[in-house]
């Protein structure tokens, strides 16, 4: 089905950046006609380089994701929320807040599970700039609220920004890789930020991040990390650029995911290479970031003084 309708699509667009084309030659040739018949030849070929470029951003364009429903459609995944980003205003602010509850909703453990369990989940992306960070951000703060103890790792040790997006501007230069490398234990190096939170940050950044999250050192570090009885939320490095979180999820089998998209950021083709690297795809959700348009019933039922 999903091929038929890409399928539809670039004939589409083939049809009309032909169109665009004979229509570029057309006025070039045309807007011409009183010079000499070289004129006449660089007016059309202008016109043809005109088409051209319509026919390369077109195709380009044809490749972006659209919004939320299309990221889903591709992906072939639960969406469960529509991220805005970090709060620019009030509206802004409410919207993120609701976003975040809906994504701990889709992920905390049902009623029925046994007492003391408790959530440990990896956010990623295809791409950088699809703002995982910001989901794994929100989602720490969004737990910690609801009275569920968390910790936040910054599990990406090549561009960390987790302690930044939690307000931990300078944090410790010992974290996660000393307690791999070093055996520090995790208890030591967490950084409180807010009642019920706590950040390990990334530390020192090591020269083979694949190789590291890879590890036995790593495995017993997430074991650890259960051992605490807390939710665990690990912001990680986006999948298809580089192997470690490849690495990391091979020692984290009943996490869950969070898969971040971004439209215009990462394209169909990245999103489905990023699916099929995620160990069952029963566990992973997706959430949508960025300006992306929401169902218009969201903004209309926060709205203030609204009934529903």
């Amino acid at each position: 089905m999903l091929a038929g309708v890409v399928t539809r699509r670039t004939l589409t667009l083939a049809l009309l950046v032909l169109a665009a084309v004979l229509v570029g030659a057309a006025v070039g040739l045309l807007s011409v006609t009183d010079r000499p018949s070289w004129a006449g030849l660089l007016g059309g070929l202008v016109g043809l380089l005109l088409g051209g470029g319509g026919v390369a951003l077109a195709l380009r364009s044809s490749k972006a994701l659209t919004d939320g429903a299309d990221a889903q459609r591709v992906a072939g995944l639960p969406l469960v929320a529509h991220v805005p980003p970090p709060a620019a205003g009030e509206d802004d602010r409410r919207r993120a807040d609701e976003a975040f509850r809906m994504l701990r909703a889709a992920l905390v453990p049902a009623p029925g599970a046994p007492a003391g369990t408790h959530l440990s989940v990896v956010v990623t992306s295809a791409a950088p700039g699809e703002g995982k960070t910001t989901v794994a951000a929100g989602l720490s703060r969004a737990l910690s609220r609801a009275g569920r103890p968390v910790v936040a790792v910054e599990a990406d040790l090549r561009r960390p920004a987790l302690a930044a997006a939690l307000g931990v501007p300078s944090p410790p230069a010992r974290g996660l890789t000393a307690a791999i490398v070093g055996g520090v234990p995790v208890a030591e190096l967490l950084v409180e930020v807010s009642p019920g939170l706590r950040l390990l940050p990334a530390g020192e950044l090591p020269p083979n991040a694949p190789e590291l999250l890879g590890s036995a050192d790593a495995a017993r570090v997430l074991a650890e990390l259960d051992a605490l009885g807390v939710d665990v939320v690990l912001d990680t490095a986006p999948l298809l650029p580089v192997a470690d979180t490849r690495e990391l999820l091979v020692h984290a089998p009943t996490h869950r995911v969070v898969l971040v998209a971004r439209p215009g950021v990462a394209d169909r083709g990245e999103l489905r290479s990023a699916v099929d690297l995620l160990p069952g795809s029963e566990r992973t959700i997706l959430a949508v970031s960025g300006r992306s348009p929401a169902p218009r019933s969201y903004d209309r039922y926060l709205r203030e003084g609204e009934r529903a």
